[in-house]
């Protein structure tokens, strides 16, 4: 069973995609202010929620995946090219993903963005934004390629047996579903066109760019918020602290255990626990800027995310944590030290 959702400012369609036999389901592309609708829904249908799966790093709406992980402790997912760090698990092509008697299948279909995904469950193939309705995903924005996108439509997705029903990301005419039959047939951007052809068409759309791109996409490689409607904490890449981070004005604050701080320890690094919003408060209001880090990128999301409610703004989360820090070296904190 398949329930459809829509939302009608980015014109995206969600997901929940449901095991009759055992009440488990996935939601696929969740919007952030949704969450109220998409948590009833699965109440209604007596539904238990096991996966949040994005089909990539959206640039029009924020997704909804932390807060409906916060709500139901659900996995969320999205394919590993999208570099996120909010989301549990990092999507590969061929992956399966348990749902009741059966499993999503993972195919990388990338070209829209370096990461997007499709989910295929049994005779249905959930698509994002790399194959539409008699349409296809954009290529001009977050590194897309009207090549990798020709190959994962005509040779991926065309591949699938014609009566494969396709259910898209967004439509624009409020259209639900497709097939594959049809869209080899009657797509005008790909029915008869060869890869020179699909390459021409897509580098002369002369599309606006998403409105709200510059919010959207670094909240989704995050996960987005918390709870619904709420504001996304500021975030800083691992790999940038180098260039961020000065222990003359700014603190750095350890939100690890203490096993994980002997293991490795932070030069520059205050510790504190996560959930001590009155210390964290304290380091907000005596420095620039404060920047919170944990093991994995997630305690440094949670505490961030409380400071915020109560008016801090020179917090930010470091996205990955400590395990992504080491990707650019312990001592990447030490650049802009005048200690």
């Amino acid at each position: 069973m398949i329930l459809q959702l829509f939302d009608a400012p980015s014109s995206t369609y969600t997901y929940i995609v449901l095991d009759e036999a055992s009440r488990d389901a996935a939601l696929i592309d969740p919007v952030l202010g949704h969450a109220s609708r998409d948590l009833a829904e699965l109440a209604r249908h007596g539904l238990r929620l096991r996966w949040i799966l994005d089909t990539h790093v959206h640039a029009d709406h924020e997704t909804g995946a932390n807060a409906l992980k916060t709500a139901t402790g659900a996995t969320s997912a999205v394919g590993a090219a999208c570099l996120s760090v909010g989301h549990d698990r990092a999507l590969r092509d061929g992956d399966d993903l348990p749902l009741g008697i059966g499993a999503i299948h993972v195919m990388a279909t990338p070209g829209h963005t370096p990461g997007s995904v499709s989910y295929r469950w049994g005779n249905n193939i959930f698509t994002g934004d790399a194959l539409l309705i008699e349409g296809c995903g954009r290529t001009d924005f977050q590194d897309g390629s009207s090549d990798e996108l020709y190959d994962s439509i005509t040779g991926k997705l065309f591949a699938l047996p014609d009566a494969t029903i396709v259910w898209p990301g967004h439509d624009y005419r409020f259209r639900g579903s497709t097939t594959i039959g049809h869209e080899k047939r009657c797509n005008p951007r790909l029915a008869g066109k060869d890869r020179a052809a699909f390459r021409e068409l897509m580098a002369n759309l002369k599309l606006a760019p998403p409105k709200q791109i510059e919010q959207a996409v670094p909240a989704n490689r995050h996960g987005g918020a918390l709870q619904s409607g709420e504001a996304v904490p500021s975030m800083v890449m691992a790999r940038d602290m180098a260039q961020e981070f000065d222990a003359a004005q700014d603190a750095l604050v350890d939100l690890r255990d203490d096993d994980h701080v002997r293991a490795d320890t932070l030069p520059h690094a205050q510790r504190a626990d996560y959930q001590d919003v009155k210390r964290l408060i304290a380091l907000a209001r005596s420095h620039r800027r404060v920047f919170l880090i944990c093991h994995t990128g997630r305690r440094s999301l949670i505490a961030a995310d409380a400071l915020i409610k109560t008016g801090i703004d020179n917090v930010w989360s470091v996205t990955g944590g400590m395990l992504a820090l080491r990707d650019g070296g312990p001592a990447a904190c030490e650049a802009h030290s005048h200690d």
